[in-house]
């Protein structure tokens, strides 16, 4: 009986690993997941981190069968399914990829649920906390045919309408989404709104020969005289015809300016009359380059973002000693760099835009030092008391999947960047980095942002599998009981060092879900029980790697707020301790 018993006692242990439980899945890496069953909790998941319909690295038709134990993939493939289901009344959604078009049918379930309006609040989370751009509008033209949020679209599209070039990429969604149809009332008028809140220098910044141009819009949004835009205003961008120069000054200045094929000192008055933005002027004065961008820099005609991706540019042109000083001054000056709200992998962008041959090597290291000092300002109003264990994922999926098509930047990337933020701002931080292997991350507090994600970067992790079971070993071997453990991550984890079918890896004996680890850890003391786990999305596909409750907390984000939301989330601010959906709903609500 012995032997039967040692066998029956095995097999009843592991049924009962959170693992084996009906409600385990498998993500699309085969590993072991759980679904996000609030739906506004799924879409923040997969929105605050990751850009809209940009290539990913797993896609539905190459989901991994098995992997390792637990988890059916039945409850994907039917996942994906209901996907297809709630969108077959959208036109063209079959050309989105599959986590595009489950971020949708996300939206679609917020919308037709009970709050109805987190839908709005997420969008409006997105702009204005998380500094995403695309996926605002998205929600916010769909919000405008559902019935649960179309009244409320008008009152919050002036605040997730933000640049003059929305309006026009909203319109182009709602062509996208919903082929010919007119604009629901609520979406005219708010756009209307919008439009008109920008101003003659805003719609000349964002005026091209690109549909939508300024005249299609104007066709498109029913407009009375007067509104949303100026009769001079609109006559101009229908006609072409500046009807009074004095009433339309800008405009004037800018016909003026576009005669001019030398960069001279009317051409420079007109510039600044007209408030011209530098892609006019790089472009219709390109033998100039340099007097262009020395032009540029003394007129303070570019803002922070501007300036930031054009540092190479400016390079490039070999402008003097003195316009490299003060673009240095600028970009690493700490009201310039909060006031512009930067999402923080930006500074790692700029950092890799500079290295280029044949420029400057002074002007250069002047400009990378100024990018690496910027840096350090995202996590100057952030402070984590108590220890923080930071792990950030440097696997194949994370590490050779750009932010977007045009991205130099990868999603590992940022992550070693939130990296460097916590590193600085913890009180008591340890910082590894995973992959097949967990490697741990040595740093002085000396160090920039950037240079310790570099150095997270530059961790030998072994290998680019996923094994992220292997978190909560380490935190148990090392006899660490942190305050919190946070994950930066897109989520689709390995169960184990193997991968079913290729003949890599280990032992079945060492086959372990992130689930299972987990909850070995919070037996393994009497402290680890009171260990928060902050899983942060970084590209997110939807699924958890652990379940929801107890000290779980599942958010996304590629800016630094995403730790004021967590510390928020322990009760640990000014603010009344309140899960994720809850700081949303709240704070971006529109009143």
């Amino acid at each position: 009986m012995g032997t039967f018993q040692k066998t029956a006692r095995q097999k009843n242990k592991n049924a009962r690993k959170p693992s084996n439980q009906p409600n385990a899945t498998l993500n699309r890496a085969g590993g072991v997941a759980f679904e996000i069953r609030d739906p506004a909790l799924k879409l923040i998941t997969m929105t605050g981190g990751a850009f809209f319909a940009e290539p990913r690295f797993y896609n539905a038709d190459t989901c991994i069968p098995t992997r390792g134990q637990g988890g059916k993939l039945e409850g994907l493939q039917e996942r994906l399914k209901l996907v297809d289901e709630k969108l077959k009344d959208f036109a063209s959604c079959e050309e989105l990829n599959d986590t595009a078009r489950e971020v949708i049918a996300t939206a679609v379930d917020v919308a037709k649920g009970e709050s109805a309006e987190d839908l709005l609040a997420i969008a409006n989370w997105l702009r204005n906390d998380m500094y995403i751009r695309l996926t605002p509008q998205v929600l916010l033209v769909l919000a405008s045919r559902m019935d649960g949020t179309k009244s409320l679209v008008r009152k919050y599209a002036p605040v997730i309408v933000k640049r003059p070039d929305e309006v026009k990429t909203c319109l182009l969604i709602h062509r996208f989404l919903f082929g010919y149809k007119s604009l629901a009332n609520g979406l005219n008028l708010g756009l209307g709104d919008a439009l008109a809140a920008f101003g003659e220098r805003g719609l000349m910044k964002y005026d091209s020969s690109n549909f939508p141009t300024w005249k299609d819009v104007l066709g498109w949004i029913k407009r009375k005289r007067g509104w949303p835009l100026k009769d001079e205003v609109a006559k101009y961008f229908v006609t072409g015809d500046v009807v009074d120069g004095r009433k339309t000054p800008i405009i004037y200045a800018r016909k003026k300016l576009a005669k001019r094929d030398v960069f001279d000192a009317e051409a420079k008055e007109l510039a600044k009359r007209s408030m011209v933005n530098w892609e006019v002027l790089r472009s219709q004065f390109k033998s100039d380059a340099k007097e262009v961008w020395e032009f540029l820099i003394d007129e303070r005609l570019l803002g922070y973002m501007a300036m930031l991706r054009n540092l190479r540019n400016v390079l490039q042109a070999g402008v003097s000693d003195e316009h490299v000083q003060k673009v240095s001054n600028f970009i690493s000056s700490k009201q310039a760099v909060q006031r512009s709200k930067q999402l923080p992998f930006r500074f790692l962008s700029a950092l890799k835009a500079l290295e280029v041959p044949d420029v400057d090597m002074a002007a250069r290291n002047e400009l990378a030092a100024a990018v690496e000092l910027a840096s350090n300002y995202a996590c100057e109003n952030i402070h984590l008391p108590g220890v923080t264990a930071i792990f950030a994922d440097n696997s194949g999926s994370m590490s050779s999947t750009k932010l977007s098509d045009r991205s130099t930047v990868s999603c590992a990337d940022a992550a070693n960047v939130l990296c460097g933020i916590v590193a600085k701002a913890a009180e008591k931080p340890y910082v590894f980095a995973f992959g097949t292997d967990i490697a741990e991350v040595g740093f002085t507090k000396n160090s920039t942002v950037l240079g310790i994600a570099g150095k997270v970067q530059g961790a030998d992790t072994h290998g680019h599998n996923t094994n992220a079971y292997k978190i909560p070993r380490l935190l148990k071997s090392k006899g660490l009981t942190p305050d919190r453990v946070i994950i930066l991550s897109d989520m689709q984890c390995w169960d184990d060092a193997s991968y079913a079918g290729h003949g890599w890896g280990s032992s079945r004996e060492e086959q372990k879900a992130v689930c299972d680890t987990w909850a070995e850890y919070l037996t393994s003391s009497a402290k680890a029980k009171d260990t928060w786990l902050h899983c942060i999305h970084l590209d997110g596909y939807g699924d958890a790697v652990v379940d929801e409750g107890g000290h779980i907390n599942q958010l996304a984000g590629f800016s630094e707020k995403v730790f004021d939301m967590l510390m928020q989330t322990e009760g640990l601010t000014e603010e009344d301790p309140l899960p994720t959906v809850e700081q949303v709903r709240e704070k971006w609500t529109v009143k």
